[in-house]
C-alpha cells in the first residue's frame, strides 16, 4: 500500500493555479482539467471531500458548521484501515475547533498565533489573561517558562509581536501565513509515523487577507509593502469598480499561489526522501474565489451564496502516481469522488473517477452565523447545480433558475444563457431532498456557533465574523 498525501491549497481557483503553479503541473502524472468542488466554502467542502456526500446529506453547512456528527467510518478513511491518518491544517474550519480532527490519529492546528504547535497558543492566552500592559507580558513570560515547551512558547510570543509591530510598516511581512510552519509540522508527523499513512494538509496562504510577504516574487505585483487587503472596504471598492485595488489583490493572490507552488514542491521532495514506501501526492483546493471579473458576476470573495465557476472549478493534480505515463483527463470529476481516487491510488491503481453529469450544492451565506437571517435574500439562498456537457444548470430554494454556457478551454469562465431546463427532474435525480424543503429544514434547525475567543478572532481576521 502506498502512502497518500492530500494537499488542499485553500481558496485557489483553477485559472490562477494554471497560471502560477508551473512547477506542480510539470511534476504531475495525472491532471484533471475539469474538477469541481461539491460546495463552495471550507466547512461543507471539506466534509464532502471526506464523506463523498453533498452538504444536505452530511449536514455541514452555513447553519451547522461542526464536523462532530461525522465519524471516521463515514469517510473514505474507513477503506484505508492500515493507514495511519495524520492531519495538519491552517484552516480554522478544518480544525479541532469544529471537530474536524476527529477523523485523524494525529492532528495539528496551525495559525499565526501558534507557529510552533507544541508551544502556547498566544491567542488563547490573550483571551484567558485578564492582565494588561506590562503585567500581561510578564504573565505570558511566566506561563511560557513553565510550559512543557518553553522555547517554542517564547517563539510563538515573539512571532506574534513581530507580526503586530510590522503590520503597517513599509516592509514585507517577514513570516508567511502558515506554509513554512505547516510543512515543518507535517514533516515531523511523517518522520514519527509508521507506514503506510494518509496525510491531509490545508495551506491558507492564498486566502485573504493578503499583503506582500518576504519570499513572494515581487515581480508578480506592484502593491506597496505597507498595503494590506485587511484594512480596505471591499464592498465599496467593488461597487466603485476600483481596478487599482482589485488588481493589487488579484496580483498578490497570484504571487501567493506561486509561493505555494515552490513550497509544496519542496515539501513533496522532503516527504519522499523521508519515507520508505512510495508516496503519492494529490493537490486540489476546497473552493476558489470570486475576484469581480465579468465571469464572476461582479462578486468578490466566497462568503455569499454562489456557485460561480470561480468557486467551483478547482485544480486536481496527482504527483508520483502509480503506473507509468502522464494522463490529462478532460472529463468532469467531482470532489464527491475524491475519496475513491485517494483509496485507489493507495492501492496502486489509477481509478476512473469521471462522471458525465455531476452535482454541486451551496446552503447559505458563510458569514456571521447569528446574522444569517439579516443577509440579503440573494446572498443567503440554497443553491444547487448540475453540470452536463458544456452547460451548468443552477436553481435555488426561492424558485429562481439560471443556465450557463461553459468552455472547457477557459477555466473559471461562464456565460449566462436563456436555455430552459427541468429543475424538478434534476433535483429528484441528484439530491435526496427537494431544495425548498431542505432549505427550510436547515434554517429552522440552526445551531449556535460555539467557539472560544481565539477561534472567533481568527475567523474575524479571515472575514467570517
Amino acid at each position: 500500500m502506498r502512502n497518500v498525501v492530500l494537499i488542499c491549497l485553500d481558496t485557489v481557483r483553477k485559472d490562477f493555479f494554471d497560471s502560477f503553479s508551473s512547477r506542480l503541473q510539470e511534476r504531475a502524472d495525472i491532471v484533471y482539467d475539469q474538477c469541481r468542488t461539491a460546495s463552495t466554502w471550507s466547512a461543507p467542502s471539506h466534509a464532502s471531500m471526506f464523506t463523498g456526500t453533498l452538504p444536505h446529506e452530511h449536514g455541514v453547512h452555513a447553519y451547522h458548521r461542526d464536523f462532530s456528527g461525522i465519524g471516521r467510518d463515514d469517510t473514505f478513511l474507513a477503506e484505508l484501515p492500515d493507514h495511519r491518518a495524520l492531519g495538519v491544517s491552517a484552516n480554522v474550519w478544518a480544525g479541532s475547533s469544529f471537530g474536524f480532527d476527529g477523523f485523524f490519529d494525529e492532528f495539528s492546528n496551525i495559525s499565526p498565533d501558534r507557529r510552533f504547535p507544541e508551544g502556547i497558543d498566544v491567542a488563547r492566552f490573550g483571551q484567558s489573561c485578564e492582565k494588561t500592559g506590562l503585567g500581561k507580558q510578564l504573565e505570558f513570560l511566566r506561563r511560557a517558562l513553565e510550559h512543557d515547551k518553553p522555547v517554542q512558547s517564547l517563539l510563538n510570543g515573539a512571532a506574534v509581536q513581530v507580526d503586530n509591530t510590522l503590520a503597517t510598516a513599509p516592509v514585507p511581512k517577514p513570516m508567511d501565513d502558515g506554509a513554512k510552519t505547516l510543512i515543518g509540522q507535517a514533516n515531523r508527523l511523517v518522520g514519527a509515523s509508521d507506514e503506510p499513512f494518509f496525510l491531509f494538509t490545508n495551506f491558507m496562504d492564498a486566502h485573504g487577507p493578503l499583503r506582500h510577504i518576504l519570499g513572494y516574487d515581487g515581480s508578480l505585483h506592484d502593491a506597496p509593502n505597507s498595503w494590506s487587503s485587511e484594512r480596505l472596504d471591499w464592498s465599496r471598492i467593488v461597487a466603485e469598480g476600483n481596478e487599482t485595488e482589485m488588481t493589487r489583490y488579484r496580483d498578490l493572490y497570484g504571487a501567493a499561489i506561486d509561493y505555494l507552488d515552490r513550497k509544496v514542491c519542496s515539501f513533496i521532495d522532503e516527504v519522499r526522501a523521508a519515507t520508505d514506501e512510495e508516496t503519492t501526492f494529490v493537490v486540489t483546493s476546497d473552493h476558489g474565489d470570486n475576484l469581480a471579473f465579468e465571469a464572476d458576476g461582479g462578486l468578490w470573495g466566497h462568503t455569499e451564496s454562489s456557485l460561480n465557476e470561480a468557486l467551483t472549478h478547482v485544480p486536481l493534480v496527482v504527483v508520483n502516481a502509480p503506473g507509468e505515463g502522464t494522463d490529462v483527463v478532460d472529463g468532469y470529476v467531482s470532489h464527491l469522488r475524491l475519496g475513491d481516487l485517494l483509496v485507489g491510488l493507495a492501492r496502486g491503481e489509477r481509478p476512473d473517477v469521471t462522471g458525465a453529469r455531476i452535482p454541486v450544492e451551496r446552503i447559505g451565506h458563510s458569514g456571521k452565523q447569528h446574522k444569517l437571517a439579516e443577509q440579503a435574500r440573494d446572498t443567503n439562498r440554497m443553491l444547487r447545480a448540475v453540470y452536463d456537457g458544456d452547460r451548468k444548470f443552477v436553481w435555488a430554494d426561492d424558485g429562481s433558475r439560471e443556465s450557463y454556457r461553459l468552455d472547457a478551454d477557459r477555466p473559471c469562465w461562464q456565460a449566462e444563457t436563456d436555455e430552459p431546463f427541468d429543475a424538478e427532474s434534476l433535483d429528484d435525480s441528484f439530491f435526496e431532498t427537494p431544495v425548498a424543503d431542505y432549505a427550510e429544514r436547515a434554517r429552522s434547525a440552526e445551531d449556535e456557533l460555539g467557539v472560544d475567543g481565539a477561534t472567533a478572532d481568527r475567523l474575524r481576521e479571515l472575514g467570517y465574523l
